[in-house]
Order: structure tokens, then C-alpha cells, then sequence
């Protein structure tokens, strides 16, 4: 994705606007902004409620007279947002969503009879239409709070359309909330406790936090900057702009000798995409090929008796593969980083009891030894995906020796859980100094020719 989109929920005078203020300034803004990957390249936007508050007040007036033109105006509001949305990236904070205004606002004017039958149907009907294509947030807060605390938070903030508002109308709006993220929402959400009576910079740092542990929990990261670039354009007008893309990253890569190391779990589709550059790019690959390495079957048919020494049979093939990529002259993409084989599989391997302590310290030793004499790669593709995925391409490439004794699913998972933080631990722990790009291969086709063009594209940018 290239943007992080958090929808901040919940009834009137719950606190949502209170949030997204302190979670986009400082000092709070930090607890956000420490999951981004480049602090620098992407921000915290934050969206408030569009409206003409001269429209709610006439609705608080006479609820029964305005709700159509309310609910109507609401709508436009949200829909005004959703195009500046779109063109952000980093993280996004929504006061309200837009499926809020269906879900929970919409049809309690029907509810409490302030629409009639033909007006809810004409809202209805026009909700559908123009939200078809508009997509859920990433994550939703749903802050929680019962009528009392509402009512008393509403008092204090003082605000004259609001002194008219029934408790009965907050306990509509509570009872469809609850609704709303237990059974209609799609997307993960975490519901934050709005009663507590602790102080109000204390809970904030608390939510935030608890906020900042969900989104790691779930995976969630800024992976596709620039994508909706993309998407707006009709196919053809995207298909000219990618054949640009090929040629201008094509002509890149021939004046300028490059090294383009691809990263990722199992399945994912490392070869794939250096396939792909192979030939869309005209450059050179060097690939790990593994139905003709024989310690890789061996290994896939008994780990713990062939792990050490099929890690040391890739360490010196990796090197020898950087080697001929920087000794040839010309530019070259190879299917996997060195490190992955250190920072991912002996991680694993040690973990699963595949390598012993001992072993494990020295491979360390000799792929340390080995980065510090080796060309690096000059950019690192890093295919994010999950491990549902990589397990289902695994299955569906059919290979004998992955399949009959190879990987299981549960270790394709732990290896997924490495890859989470292999972008940040490559750089951290002194393997790569130069740039990586992310790409999330659940969201991308490897293989469609337009989001080949996209990722050229991203290519191009990230090796200038």
C-alpha cells in the first residue's frame, strides 16, 4: 500500500478528533511515525470531518425536516476527502469514516422515522453508487464510551448546535456502532475503552501505543508508494506509461552497471520478477536454480544432517554470483540478497534445531567475513506478501522436492515473520548500506505487464 489508512471511530463526543490532533503532533506524532520506514519520505495526515456546520445545526434543529439534506451533505463531505486521501502517502487519519455515515448515521434517521421510506431509499441507492470503488481503511479505532460520559464530554466542550442532542439518540448511535464494527466491518479493528477516567495525556500516549502495537501485530506498512498514479489511468494510457517505464529504467541499467538483488520468503516470486527483468530489461540474471543443486534436496529430505553445509554451499555461490556480476561489466539482477541466508534461514534453522549454537556462530562469522570483501548490491527488491501466499505458489508450482518432505506451512510461516523486519535488521546489523525497495506481492502482479511497468518505475527512482 502507499498509504496507511486509520479510521478513528466512534459516537459524538467520544474523542476522535482529540486522537487525530495528538496523534499527528508532536511529541505523540513519534509513536506513528516510528513505523514508517523513512521518516523523511512519508508523514502523518490527518483528515477532520467535512461539512457546512450551518447544515448540522438546521439538522439539530429539526432532525425531522433536515436529516435528508444532512445525510446528503455528510456524504458529499466524505467524498470530497477521499480524493485528497488518495493522493498522500504515508500514514492517513480519518475523523470518521465513510461508511459511517451508511451504517451508523444514515440509518438511524430511519431508525428514529426522520426519513421516510422513499428518502432513505434515495440516500440508499446513492451511498451504493459512490462508494462502490472507495476502499476501507487499513485499520479502524472504534473508541468506545458509554451515553453518560458522552453526554458529560459533550457538555464540556460547549458547542451550541450540540446542546439539544436526546441521550436516546446516543444510545441509537452506541447500539449501531457496535454493529457496525462487529459484523459489518472487513478490515481489523481495535476498540479502545473511551470511559477511563485517567488524565487525558496519559491516555493518549496509552492508545496511541496500543495503536502502534496493532499495526505491527497485523504487518501493516507504507509498501507501494505512487501506486494510485497507476490505477487512475485507463488501461491504455497505463500500458504506454509502463512500456516508458521499461525503456527509460532499460536504458538506466545499460549506462550504468547495477546490481539488483531480489528478496523474500519462499514462493513469493523472486525468480519471477528477475525473469521478468531478464528479459523485459535485456539484462543479465543469475538465479540459485535450485533443481540442480543436490545439497538443497538432500537438505529438503533430512535439514538438521545437511544444514550446515548447504549454508556454506550458498554462501560461497552467492559470492561467486556477486563476483561475475560486478567483474562482468554489465548490469545484473540476481533472485536472492546474500543476507537473507544469515538474517533468515540460520536464524530459522538454529531456532528449529537444524543448526547447532556452534554452527550457527560460525556461518556468522563467514558470511560477516564474506560482506565485508564482496561488492554489495546496489538496491535491494524486497517482495512482501504474506505466507498464505507464498504457500499457495508453492503448491501450485508443483515442485517434487518442495512438496514430498520439502517445506511445510507452518515453516513458510516462520520464515514470513523473519521476513517482517528483514528490511530494517539488513541495514541494522551492517549487511547493506544502500537503498531498498519494498513491494507487496499481494497487491502486485509480478506478471501483468501495467504493474511490471510500476515497479520498473520504482526501480528507476530508487537506484538515482
Amino acid at each position: 500500500m502507499e498509504n496507511l489508512r486509520i479510521g478513528i471511530v466512534g459516537n459524538i463526543g467520544v474523542g476522535k478528533s482529540t486522537l487525530v490532533e495528538a496523534a499527528s503532533t508532536p511529541p505523540l506524532n513519534q509513536i506513528l511515525l516510528s513505523l514508517l520506514p523513512e521518516e523523511d519520505h512519508h508523514k502523518i495526515h490527518a483528515f477532520p470531518e467535512e461539512f457546512n456546520p450551518e447544515v448540522l445545526a438546521e439538522f439539530y434543529k429539526d432532525p425531522v425536516k433536515h436529516a435528508f439534506m444532512a445525510q446528503l451533505e455528510f456524504l458529499n463531505g466524505r467524498l470530497r476527502r477521499e480524493e485528497k486521501i488518495d493522493n498522500c502517502s504515508g500514514i492517513i487519519l480519518e475523523d470518521r469514516t465513510l461508511a459511517e455515515d451508511y451504517h451508523i448515521f444514515g440509518q438511524a434517521q430511519k431508525i428514529l422515522g426522520h426519513m421516510t421510506a422513499p428518502q432513505f431509499l434515495a440516500y440508499q441507492g446513492t451511498y451504493n453508487l459512490m462508494t462502490a470503488k472507495v476502499k476501507e481503511p487499513d485499520l479502524v479505532i472504534y473508541l468506545r464510551a458509554d451515553v453518560p460520559i458522552l453526554l458529560q464530554r459533550i457538555a464540556q466542550r460547549g458547542r451550541e448546535s450540540e446542546k439539544s442532542i436526546p441521550p436516546e439518540y446516543l444510545q441509537t448511535l452506541n447500539g449501531l456502532y457496535e454493529e457496525f464494527v462487529f459484523t459489518h466491518l472487513r478490515c481489523p479493528a481495535l476498540v479502545i475503552d473511551a470511559n477511563e477516567d485517567s488524565p487525558l495525556d496519559e491516555y493518549l500516549k496509552n492508545t496511541l501505543s496500543k495503536v502502534g502495537e496493532k499495526i505491527r501485530s497485523l504487518d501493516l506498512r507504507v509498501t507501494t508508494p505512487g501506486l494510485s498514479e497507476w490505477v487512475r489511468l485507463s488501461e491504455t494510457k497505463a500500458a504506454l506509461k509502463a512500456i516508458e517505464a521499461e525503456k527509460r529504467l532499460e536504458d538506466y541499467l545499460h549506462q550504468n552497471q547495477r546490481l539488483i538483488a531480489i528478496a523474500g520468503n519462499v514462493g513469493l516470486g523472486k525468480s519471477t520478477l528477475a525473469g521478468v527483468m531478464q528479459r523485459s530489461l535485456r539484462m543479465s540474471a543469475l538465479y540459485e536454480n535450485p533443481e540442480e543443486n543436490p545439497l538443497l534436496e538432500l537438505f529438503l529430505g533430512n535439514k538438521t544432517r545437511h544444514c550446515y553445509d548447504l549454508q556454506k554451499h550458498f554462501l560461497k555461490m552467492r559470492a561467486a554470483q556477486l563476483k561475475e556480476g560486478k567483474d562482468s561489466g554489465r548490469s545484473h539482477v540476481l533472485d536472492r540478497s546474500l543476507p537473507e541466508d544469515l538474517l533468515i534461514f540460520c536464524r530459522q534453522f538454529l531456532l528449529d534445531g537444524h543448526l547447532t549454537k556452534d554452527q550457527y556462530d560460525l556461518l556468522n562469522i563467514e558470511f560477516r567475513r564474506a560482506n565485508m570483501e564482496l561488492p554489495q548490491a546496489d538496491l535491494i527488491v524486497m517482495l512482501n506478501g504474506t505466507p498464505e501466499l507464498a504457500w499457495q505458489r508453492i503448491q501450485q508450482r508443483g515442485r517434487e522436492m518442495e512438496i514430498q518432505g520439502g517445506w511445510k506451512k507452518s515453516e513458510i510461516e516462520q520464515l514470513g515473520h523473519l521476513y517482517r523486519t528483514y528490511a530494517r535488521d539488513v541495514r541494522d546489523f551492517g549487511f547493506h548500506n544502500r537503498p531498498i525497495l519494498e513491494i507487496n506481492v499481494n497487491k502486485l502482479d509480478l506478471t501483468n505487464r501495467i504493474h511490471g511497468g510500476y515497479i520498473f518505475e520504482q526501480i528507476y527512482q530508487a537506484l538515482q
